[in-house]
C-alpha cells in the first residue's frame, strides 16, 4: 500500500515500526499516565485511523492520548491523509536545494533519468557519459558511476525498519521478562504472540544482514517467552516447540549463549512435565553449546542437571554440579542478576538450589535456602514463591510431618490469585500429594478436594 493512502498517523506508526499490538500497549500506557479510562481502539478502528476511513475525530479522551503520543500534532491533523498534511519541518527535514547544490547533485539526477528511459535510450546515455573524450573517463562519468553504485548499495541495504525501531524491539523482551512473575501468563502470552508475528513479518522482508541477525535474536527471545508462558499454563508440548523455534532463530543470529539458554529452558520443561533422564540429557547438551563462557544459562543449566540427578537418585553426581553452579553464579554481572527471564536473579538461584536440596533429601539445607529465597521475592511475584512453598511441604512430608505438609501446601495454593493457578502450579501440587502419601488423613482428603475444585 503506498504512502499516499496513509494518514499522518499511519505514516508515524509505520516509521516507528509499530503494528497494532505495540501501538495498543503504548496507547494503554498513556491512558494510565493521564488517568483516563482505557479507550484503546479495536484493531478495525486502528486500521481506519491509519487509512483515513473515519468521519470527524475520535472521542475527546482518545484525542488527548493521541496528542500525547505524537507531540506537535492535533488529532485532526494526525487523522488527515498524509499528502494533505505534510510532516512538520524539523532539523531532520532536508531544505530545498540551491542552484549550486543542484549542480553538485547532477550525477544523481542523471541516474534518475537513466532509470526512467527505456533500455535503448538508457544504454545510449550511459555510453555518452562514460566515453566522454578520447583521454579516458571524465570526471562527470565517474560521478555518474559512483551515484549508480551508491544507489545500488542503498537498494541492497534497504530495510523496513531503522535503528531506533530495532532498538525498541530489542527492549520488548526485557519488558516481558520483568512482567512474567506478576502478570497472569495467559495475558502475557497473547501479547507476545502478537509481537512475534510482527517480527516474523519483518524477517520475511529483505533486511541488511546486520539487522536480520538482531531481528533473529529478538525472535528467539520472544519464542523463549512464549515457551515460558506456555509451560506455566501447562502446555508443555507447545512450550518445547517454541523453544525449538527459538533455538533456530538464535542459531541464525549466531548467538550460542541464547541457543544454550533455550536448550536449558526445554530441559526445565522436561524436569517438570517429562522425565529426569530427559532433563539431564538436555541440560548436558546445553553445557556443550554454551562452552566455556560463564553466564546465566550456565548456572541455570548446572542446577537443572543437579536437580535431575537428584530425582534419579544420583546424589553423588549432583553435588559437584551444585558447587560449580554456586561458583558460576558468583561470576554473573549485575545485568544478569536483574533479568528474571534471560538472566538469573539471586532469588531464582536460591529457589532452584533449594529444590535440588529438597530432592537430595537434605531438608534442613533446603529450608535455609528456601527461607532466604522467600525473603527476596516481592509480594507482587506469585509463581516461584508458590513453588518454593510446595517444596517446603515436600520437605515436611519427608520429615514425617505429613499433616503440617498438607496444610502448608493448601495454604500455598489457596493464597494464590485464581488467574495464577495455572497448569504448572497444579501439576506441582499434584506431584507433592503423591510424594506426601497418607491421603486418608483429614488434611490429605481436604487437599485432594482442593485440587479437584
Amino acid at each position: 500500500m503506498g504512502d499516499r493512502q496513509l494518514t499522518v498517523f499511519g505514516m508515524l506508526v509505520r516509521e516507528r515500526g509499530w503494528g497494532y499490538a505495540r501501538f495498543n500497549r503504548e496507547f494503554r500506557k498513556v491512558c494510565a499516565d493521564l488517568r483516563l479510562d482505557d479507550v484503546t481502539p479495536q484493531r478495525k478502528q486502528f486500521d481506519r485511523w491509519r487509512l483515513g476511513q473515519i468521519k470527524g475525530v475520535p472521542r475527546a479522551e482518545a484525542c488527548e492520548v493521541l496528542e500525547r503520543m505524537f507531540p506537535g500534532w492535533t488529532a485532526e491533523k494526525l487523522l488527515a491523509l498524509a499528502e494533505s498534511s505534510p510532516l512538520p519541518v524539523t532539523d531532520d527535514v532536508t531544505p530545498a536545494r540551491t542552484k549550486e547544490e543542484e549542480q553538485e547533485h547532477a550525477p544523481e539526477a542523471a541516474v534518475d533519468v537513466l532509470l526512467e528511459e527505456d533500455e535503448m535510450k538508457r544504454r545510449t546515455l550511459i555510453r555518452g557519459l562514460v566515453v566522454g573524450t578520447s583521454l579516458g573517463i571524465t570526471e562527470s562519468a565517474l560521478e555518474v558511476m559512483a551515484a549508480a553504485r551508491q544507489r545500488m548499495d542503498l537498494a541492497l541495504e534497504s530495510t523496513a525498519i531503522g535503528p531506533a525501531t530495532l532498538e525498541r524491539w530489542e527492549t520488548t523482551a526485557f519488558e516481558y521478562a520483568h512482567a512474567y512473575q506478576t502478570e497472569p501468563p495467559q495475558r502475557l502470552l497473547a501479547d507476545v504472540l502478537a509481537d512475534f508475528t510482527e517480527v516474523q513479518g519483518l524477517l520475511e522482508q529483505r533486511q541488511p544482514i546486520r539487522y536480520r541477525r538482531r531481528l533473529c535474536r529478538v525472535a528467539a527471545q520472544l519464542a523463549a517467552l512464549a515457551g515460558i508462558f506456555a509451560s506455566a499454563l501447562g502446555a508443555h508440548r507447545e512450550a518445547r516447540g517454541w523453544f525449538h523455534t527459538g533455538r533456530l532463530a538464535a542459531s541464525e543470529a549466531g548467538d550460542n549463549q541464547l541457543e544454550g539458554a533455550l536448550t536449558v529452558r526445554s530441559a526445565i520443561v522436561s524436569l517438570y512435565y517429562g522425565t529426569p533422564a530427559s532433563a539431564h540429557e538436555q541440560a548436558a547438551r546445553a553445557r556443550h553449546i554454551l562452552g566455556d563462557i560463564v553466564g546465566p544459562a550456565t548456572t541455570r543449566g548446572l542446577l537443572v542437571e543437579a536437580r535431575a540427578l537428584a530425582r534419579l537418585g544420583r546424589g553423588d553426581e549432583a553435588l559437584p554440579l551444585l558447587r560449580q553452579a554456586e561458583d558460576a553464579f558468583g561470576r554473573l554481572t549485575a545485568e544478569d542478576l536483574d533479568d528474571p527471564s534471560f538472566g538469573h536473579t539471586e532469588r531464582q538461584f536460591l529457589w532452584h538450589l533449594g529444590n535440588a536440596w529438597t530432592h537430595l533429601g537434605r531438608t534442613e539445607d533446603a529450608w535455609q535456602v528456601q527461607r532466604r529465597a522467600l525473603d527476596l521475592y516481592p509480594p507482587t511475584e506469585y509463581l516461584d514463591p508458590t513453588l518454593i512453598r510446595l517444596d517446603r511441604a515436600v520437605c515436611l512430608a519427608r520429615d514425617g510431618e505429613t499433616e503440617e505438609a498438607y496444610r502448608t501446601a493448601a495454604q500455598a495454593v489457596t493464597s494464590l490469585p485464581e488467574e495464577h493457578r495455572t497448569g504448572m502450579v497444579m501439576k506441582y501440587a499434584t506431584d507433592f500429594s503423591r510424594t506426601a502419601g497418607h491421603s486418608q488423613l483429614t488434611a490429605g482428603r481436604e487437599f485432594a478436594e482442593l485440587l479437584r475444585a
